[in-house]
């Protein structure tokens, strides 16, 4: 597998007494990389043909680099160490491009605590559940307006929670947040509630609720890893309006960020991904990479 970098991207003000992240990561090869421990790992995957196949409009190729492109501006909550393995080079071969990234992802599990995954389209959020399933037992919440429990023998981004569930993810350590009633078939909804996944929808969300009911049940089950996808559709179109499927329903972003910061500093967390950021969809100034690249950041220092 080839990873591509773009150096261009690690901002810096050259002040040492205002770092910002663009001075504390570094853009590494796989073999620099191999050579120490890392608290965080960066790997992006520029590709929507799952969005496009599951008749989605285009964009979230362009995801990782707009987010790095507002992460590293961001000041640096302390001394992390990590490392920007830079964005997997793709083949015309789709199903054999998720099996690299779920190879990169495990590379990356053996020398980092944990690993950021950028995307993309949302079916590149199969892979980091599929590579920590490879060491241990699996538990995922996942923060979308859609279930994305579509069954398809073809990878696209409306399937990876229904391959997580039909390769061994136990529905009760499973959790959706803020998903749209007007976006989850009835269908879909059964499917989840059968196999004992917990929905938390958008129409009756308050962040209270949503922890108290929700995440400190399932985040109390037994696994020994923990997977956190943020599909950026599950935000307002108000706050988020550069993705494939805008809501005006959807979430606030202070709520979604007090929900993240309940997740993202359990110890079993390993990896978190942030998927559907299209610039190309996305309004003057740039709000949905900004606020994407917030929760990398909120991700990064939870727990500092």
């Amino acid at each position: 597998m080839k990873f591509s970098h773009d150096p261009s991207l690690l901002f810096s003000k050259n002040d040492i007494e205002d770092p910002r992240m663009g001075d504390v990561a570094k853009m590494v090869s796989l073999q620099d990389f191999d050579k120490q421990r890392w608290d965080w790992a960066i790997i992006g995957f520029p590709d929507d043909r799952g969005v496009t196949l599951n008749g989605g409009r285009a964009g979230a190729k362009d995801g990782p680099n707009a987010i790095r492109k507002w992460f590293y501006r961001l000041v640096s909550p302390g001394d992390s160490k990590i490392a920007d393995l830079g964005d997997m080079e793709m083949t015309d071969d789709l199903h054999a491009d998720h099996d690299r990234a779920t190879d990169a992802i495990a590379i990356a599990l053996g020398k980092a605590e944990k690993v950021a995954v950028l995307g993309g389209g949302h079916d590149w959020g199969f892979c980091p559940i599929a590579a920590l399933m490879q060491g241990g037992t699996v538990g995922f919440v996942n923060f979308d307006a859609h279930l994305d429990v579509r069954p398809s023998k073809v990878h696209h981004s409306g399937t990876s929670y229904w391959r997580a569930l039909e390769n061994g993810v136990k529905g009760e350590n499973a959790a959706w947040i803020g998903v749209q009633s007007s976006a989850a078939s009835a269908a879909h909804v059964n499917y989840v509630r059968a196999h004992g996944g917990a929905i938390s929808w958008a129409d009756a969300a308050n962040d209270d609720t949503v922890v108290n009911n929700v995440l400190d049940p399932m985040l109390s089950a037994t696994y020994d890893y923990l997977d956190v996808s943020l599909d950026m559709d599950v935000f307002s179109m108000a706050d988020a309006p550069g993705v494939s499927a805008p809501q005006p329903l959807g979430l606030a972003a202070c709520d979604v960020v007090t929900m993240l910061s309940t997740v993202l500093s359990r110890p079993t967390l390993r990896t978190f991904g942030i998927y559907e950021t299209a610039p190309l969809l996305d309004t003057e100034g740039e709000p949905t990479s900004r606020l994407a690249a917030r929760c990398l950041w909120e991700a990064i220092s939870a727990g500092r």
